[in-house]
């Protein structure tokens, strides 16, 4: 009988930031393609109903439960640890994890899972958009990123980056780290989307059998005006291109961000070049994704995206913003335009040509696992 490792993996699904959420599964379907004799017995920190999520996303044969909720603390226990906070300056009661754990892969710092020593906790920070674009965020989001990120400085064993873009940032931010730090490119693994009718699928949304498409959450770093004015530039020289935005539509730091998107577009007279799709399921969104012209990644900033990864997993073309980060993954196989510059954009949707591609993808998904088992010591 083999005597498998135990990797902790706290997982909620959260369509609030979707690409952490699919982040965590796609993490879990590169370790199912590892050797079954390699593969972890996967604890998950979670509620139930996103634990099911989970099962029936990967179909990981050795996914265990464990309820996170009992790491919450009852109303009583709340006031008492209250009252010993003003008067002994420290809690009296506190909740850890007790189980025996190989390794903890963890997203945020979590004062239940601390009781797993510190070696065996490895940590992700996804990027450093709040160094670079602060006016994205409000005071109180600038400051919970940045004690964060200095309790991970100091505190940390091990920490896994997405890029190299994102190693150097926090090189820059946050220097003199004393632990370890590994890049792994992360990989993606798609749910069965052929048998969905992209006819079907095009009447349902009222777009063209030629599109471009810009799947992102509706972030102001994404991007999503300088889009819209390469679509406005393109119709008044005669030459319209149907561009269509999916994602979900809200965001918490920039409230009305979207709806200022869409008074533009109607203000202009645009609805017939930019679509608003909303909120996709991910069969949907994976089926429009392979049957646009091209897909388009105009954000300010990424640490990695999981758009390219999904359009480079069905040997999509993509047209991307000239981020290093989107050059460091897409290479040479990318096609980048200023991403100050909507007549930019306009001039690379206008010049498009859609040649065929290659990422040799299925060797990228084994390697992200293989990196995963490194990096986690296990």
């Amino acid at each position: 009988m083999i005597n498998r490792k135990k990797l902790g993996l706290v997982f909620s699904y959260d369509e609030q930031w979707i690409g952490g959420t699919y982040y965590t599964i796609n993490l879990v379907h590169a370790l199912n393609k590892l050797s079954d004799n390699q593969k972890p017995e996967i604890i998950v920190f979670s509620n139930t109903k996103d634990f099911q999520r989970l099962v029936g996303e990967t179909d990981y044969p050795y996914l265990v439960f464990e309820d996170i909720s009992q790491s919450e603390y009852s109303r009583l226990e709340k006031v008492i640890n209250n009252v010993s906070g003003r008067i002994l300056k420290k809690k009296i009661l506190r909740k850890s994890y007790k189980k025996p754990i190989d390794a903890l892969f963890i997203l945020q710092r979590s004062e239940y899972l601390e009781s797993i020593p510190a070696e065996k906790r490895i940590y992700w920070i996804p990027d450093f958009q709040d160094k670079h674009y602060p006016q994205f965020f409000t005071e109180d989001g600038l400051r919970k990123k940045d004690e964060r990120s200095k309790w991970v400085h100091q505190n940390a064993k091990k920490i896994i980056f997405s890029s190299q873009a994102v190693t150097d940032d926090w090189n820059k931010f946050y220097p003199n780290y004393k632990g370890v730090v590994k890049v792994v490119h992360f990989a993606v693994t798609h749910p069965e989307f052929d048998s969905l009718s992209i006819e079907e699928l095009r009447l349902k949304h009222s777009i063209p059998e030629e599109y471009f498409f810009a799947p992102n959450q509706f972030w102001a770093h994404k991007n999503h005006m300088l889009v819209i004015k390469a679509a406005e530039i393109l119709k008044n020289q005669g030459q319209p291109m149907v561009i269509a935005f999916s994602g979900k539509e809200n965001d918490n730091r920039n409230p009305g961000y979207t709806e200022s998107l869409k008074e533009y577009v109607a203000e202009n007279n645009l609805e017939d070049v930019v679509k608003f799709l909303g909120f996709l399921d991910r069969r949907e969104q994976l089926k429009l994704m392979k049957h646009a012209v091209a897909v388009i990644q105009p954000s300010l900033f990424e640490g990695w995206s999981t758009v390219i990864e999904d359009a480079m997993a069905m040997n999509q073309r993509v047209i991307a913003s000239d981020l290093d980060v989107n050059k460091e993954q897409l290479l040479e196989k990318g096609i980048y335009f200023d991403r100050e510059s909507p007549i930019a954009l306009a001039e690379s949707l206008k010049s498009f040509k859609g040649s065929e591609v290659d990422y040799l993808y299925n060797n990228k998904k084994v390697k992200f696992g293989e990196m995963l088992l490194e990096s986690f010591g296990i």
